[in-house]
């Protein structure tokens, strides 16, 4: 089976409030775009790449920020194929996207958060888990 991939830079749809902190209306409007562009039967899978967020950039992305975007995901879980892998830093950041991880694998979605490049695209190739 071919596998297409998607990978989309976190500092592309977060964007900040005049305080620096997370605008997360914008923010999910843009997510939710993107979403509609990978409709079905677009089949990308799909790779979060949240590694430059809060460096070098003016954007702090809280906990609930993450909880929220999460939400997101599950809300539209059809254009994501039912997985997302988020790429991450190792630190908290990674700790947030565990806890993105968890919050949607109990609603259903799988999310699962790495450090690892070539993690993120062998998990995202196993077919297991695709509804």
């Amino acid at each position: 089976m071919d596998v297409k991939y998607k990978i989309i830079s976190a500092k592309d749809f977060i964007k900040a409030d005049p305080n620096g902190e997370c605008d997360l209306a914008h923010s999910k409007k843009i997510l939710v775009e993107l979403a509609a562009v990978n409709q079905p039967p677009a089949d990308y899978e799909i790779l979060m790449d949240f590694r430059h967020t809060n460096v070098n950039t003016t954007v702090h992305l809280s906990f609930w920020d993450v909880v929220e975007f999460a939400k997101e995901f599950c809300r539209h879980r059809e254009a994501f194929r039912n997985k997302v892998a988020f790429l991450c830093r190792n630190d908290k950041q990674l700790d947030r996207a565990k806890f993105a991880q968890l919050f949607t694998t109990n609603r259903g979605f799988r999310v699962a958060a790495f450090i690892s490049f070539e993690e993120a695209i062998d998990w995202l190739a196993d077919p297991q888990d695709i509804e």
